[in-house]
């Protein structure tokens, strides 16, 4: 038998406020609450809501901003947010940073190690001074010292000592191609060699010309380091009075084992015999002592004159501008060298030419000499 209205028994009103609870519709603002992944509310656990990855800007359901929640609930309360760290990822950069220090102290160590190698080797070009043009001014200063400043000095230097040449007598004059000679033997290296070239252009540009000069600069590592000089190596002179054989026989640049310097010009056998005969200086290198000097076998020069530390610290320009002042030190020093050297020629030339060879500052060197200069 079919059941009719009639038959169903009546619900209470509980009943029915329960029912229309149960089926009522989700609104806009519901969905904001309960959104978690996908829009799904969370669940519940003893009456308290779960926290629910939030990807948008919504709460969670404890009403919390999203952001600030954790990835679910532990015993009903929120977890904050921690990412997970990579595994081994605190150890990794620790070892990193660790490798990361050692590398750049083998890098300096190893610099340091490469400075300190071709700081102190001069087994090549680009640790020695390497020969350049000289300069228009400093050739015409060196090559034109005043008269009057040849005279003035005279042989006086009190700020710095000079010495004079040994005298030779009864000996066979020394002559290249016919004509008294003058003979030069230095080192490029050399710091006693640099001072005396100075004093070497002056004199022989009294008697005639020089030319094919380069500068130059004693070695860095020696005695009176970067004396500022020049190099005869290409250097020519023509005289109608002397010869001048200029011979630099070790250059700028230590050889491989780095005791000794390279050699650059061999003497002829005349040449050698000449040194060893007047090289009283005892020096037991092969090529005798540096810087060597004779004049027509008269004078004698075994070694500088004069100390080339009155140089130090002075360019080019600066040395060679000075030569027209006659109460310079450096002047004084270089001039009293050229008027030595000047008598000397004069002696074995017979006199020419004669306004040089008579003139005060090479008589007052013959004189302190003991020879003549006419």
């Amino acid at each position: 038998m079919a059941d009719s209205a009639q038959d169903k028994p009546s619900r209470s009103q509980a009943d029915k406020e329960r029912s229309r609870q149960q089926s009522r519709a989700v609104n806009a603002r519901d969905v904001g609450k309960n959104a978690g992944t996908g829009g799904r509310s969370g669940s519940t656990k003893n009456g308290r809501g779960a926290d629910a990855r939030v990807n948008g800007g919504g709460k969670s359901a404890s009403g919390r901003p999203a952001g600030r929640q954790g990835p679910g609930a532990r015993n009903g309360r929120n977890s904050p947010v921690r990412r997970p760290a990579a595994p081994g990822g605190s150890r990794s950069s620790t070892a990193l940073l660790t490798w990361g220090i050692v590398a750049a102290v083998l890098v300096i160590v190893i610099v340091l190690v490469v400075v300190k190698v071709t700081g102190n080797s001069q087994t090549g070009p680009s640790s020695a001074v390497k020969p350049g043009p000289v300069p228009a001014s400093v050739l015409n200063d060196v090559t034109h010292v005043p008269a009057s400043v040849f005279d003035a000095v005279g042989v006086s230097s009190p700020s710095v000592t000079v010495n004079a040449p040994r005298v030779e007598n009864n000996q066979s004059p020394l002559t290249i191609n016919g004509k008294p000679a003058f003979f030069f033997m230095g080192g490029e290296y050399c710091p006693f060699c640099a001072a005396e070239r100075w004093a070497v252009v002056a004199a022989l540009s009294r008697f005639g010309a020089i030319s094919g000069l380069q500068t130059m600069a004693s070695a860095a590592t020696d005695y009176a380091p970067n004396t500022q000089t020049f190099t005869f190596v290409k250097a020519k002179y023509k005289s109608s009075y002397l010869t001048a054989a200029l011979r630099e026989v070790y250059s700028n640049v230590k050889t491989s084992t780095g005791r000794t310097y390279q050699t650059l010009e061999k003497l002829s056998t005349a040449e050698a015999a000449l040194v060893k005969k007047y090289d009283t200086t005892g020096s037991t290198t092969s090529s005798g002592n540096i810087p060597f000097m004779d004049v027509g076998n008269k004078l004698v020069f075994s070694g500088a004159s004069y100390s080339p530390t009155i140089l130090q610290n002075l360019s080019r320009s600066q040395i060679a501008s000075g030569l027209s002042t006659a109460k310079n030190p450096v002047t004084q020093a270089v001039v009293t060298t050229a008027n030595y050297l000047s008598a000397g020629m004069c002696n074995i030339d017979h006199g020419q030419p004669g306004n040089v060879c008579t003139s005060k500052g090479v008589t007052a060197a013959a004189a302190k000499l003991g020879i003549s200069a006419t």
